[in-house]
């Protein structure tokens, strides 16, 4: 004799609409009061009848077919560490082997228009190879360390979702460029004559020649920023990926009009204020992505005052001055320098000249008070006590998460039911249950390996 194990224990499955049919038939075929107070009860639906309630379910739409442009951007995503390491040790060896080929390729490693006779360097085209080997070097760098060092790093610290991963491994890289170059700006700042005299800016105009560590620090920021525009195109793009473009065009512009019409001064200035903010930002999110919420939301608050204080108070400072001070202190014109970089140098600073920076000034304000909201958003979240979250680029990799958790619950499910849930599958055919378990019963994971840099 046995004990009969009751229907609701969970180890039939779930029965479906004919399970239910063939159960209540069986019911009332043994209680004949039954079946026919049930078939007396019976009547043909009508026009008013609604239809019975449908449970809905979420659909998630469908990929599209991959074209040329993701095809080639995904090959450039892969081959990123080999393609730039293999451009690097092609202009080494070239350099090694061809000795008359030197004084051309030595501007790739080196600050042109070296003055011995003050010391400092001048600028012109050939600055344009330094700009471009930094980039080079740059898509290197960041490569590598992500794959190779702050991938693993992210994985000993817990993080196990894709996402996490390639969020932590980015947020570090910002982290340690931001941090070295803005040690160096605020260095050559506090030794600079504009150290908290925003009037200096425009002394002196122009400003022909700069030290060699002032010159690279510009070129390699200007180097960055450029790479940045080809890293957000090539890779997977987020929902403010034209906002970050839009502000990654105005940077550049702005550093190239600078170093071009000699205004460096108040293009550091700028460089300085924005680094130190991405500086705050990047460590309260590695904070969040840890795990570290409590400490997360007070970095996150940190950082609100700094960007506040900075992106829209220092900045704007420095916009005034440009508006108020630069034609106050230089005198409207073209000024011509025969220098040793060109026979003659001629540089412009007009009233239209002032316009063209203001717009592009204004522009990159926009962008931050658009962002500046997004930020309010997430500091709402804070304080009702939802956490700190990123708003403008965290949604771009829910569908892996969500496969993820997916799987997970499809995994619990197995192993509460054991057998009896495997002979639910095969005696029901839900659709929902064999589209989660290949044919040995296992769960089947949906996610599909993709390499954050090289193979």
């Amino acid at each position: 004799m046995h004990t009969p194990i009751p229907e609701n224990s969970g180890l039939y499955g779930e029965r479906t609409n004919g399970d239910v049919a063939l159960s209540s038939g069986a019911e009332n075929h043994r209680n004949p009061e039954t079946r026919r107070s049930v078939k007396g009860s019976r009547r043909k639906p009508t026009a008013t009848d609604e239809p019975p309630a449908r449970q809905k379910r979420k659909i998630r739409p469908a990929k599209a077919t991959p074209g040329f442009t993701d095809g080639a951007a995904a090959f450039l995503v892969r081959n990123q560490i080999r393609m730039s390491l293999s451009l690097i040790l092609t202009l080494a060896a070239t350099h090694v082997s061809f000795p008359h080929l030197r004084p051309t390729l030595r501007k790739f490693y080196e600050v042109s228009y070296f003055n011995p006779v003050t010391g400092l360097y001048g600028k012109g085209i050939d600055d344009l190879y330094l700009v471009f080997f930094w980039i080079v070097l740059f898509t290197f760098l960041r490569s590598t360390i992500l794959d190779y060092v702050f991938v693993p790093l992210a994985r000993l610290g817990g993080i196990n979702t894709k996402k996490g991963v390639v969020r932590f491994s980015e947020q570090a890289w910002l982290v340690v460029y931001y941090g070295s170059f803005w040690g160096v700006g605020m260095y050559l700042m506090y030794n600079s004559p504009y150290w908290f005299n925003m009037e200096e800016f425009w002394t002196d105009y122009p400003v022909h020649e700069v030290s060699g560590l002032f010159k690279w620090y510009y070129l390699a920021q200007f180097a960055f920023w450029l790479q940045q525009i080809f890293v957000l195109n090539i890779e997977e793009w987020r929902k403010d990926h034209w906002q970050m473009f839009a502000h990654h065009i105005i940077t550049c512009a702005l550093v190239s009009a600078s170093y071009t019409h000699h205004l460096t001064r108040v293009g550091h200035a700028i460089l300085c204020v924005m680094d130190v903010i991405d500086i705050m930002l990047s460590i309260a999110k590695l904070l969040k992505y840890l795990g570290y919420s409590t400490i997360c939301d007070y970095a996150f608050g940190l950082f609100l005052v700094g960007w506040i204080a900075g992106r829209h108070g220092a900045y704007n400072m420095i916009t005034y001055s440009v508006i108020t001070d630069s034609l106050r202190v230089i005198k409207p014109g073209c000024y011509i320098r025969n220098t040793f970089t060109f026979k003659t140098d001629v540089v412009c600073f007009s009233k239209p000249v002032q316009r063209c920076f203001i717009v592009l000034l204004v522009g990159l304000q926009i962008i931050t008070l658009v962002w500046l909201y997004m930020i309010l958003k997430v500091a709402y979240r804070v304080v009702t006590g939802a956490g700190a979250d990123d708003t403008r680029s965290e949604d771009e990799a829910d569908d892996d998460d969500e496969e993820v958790d997916e799987m997970d619950e499809k995994t619990r499910q197995l192993s509460n039911g054991g057998a009896a849930a495997k002979k639910a599958v095969t005696t029901n055919g839900t659709a929902t249950a064999t589209k989660s378990m290949n044919g040995n019963g296992h769960p089947r994971s949906h996610l599909l390996s993709q390499p954050l840099g090289g193979d």
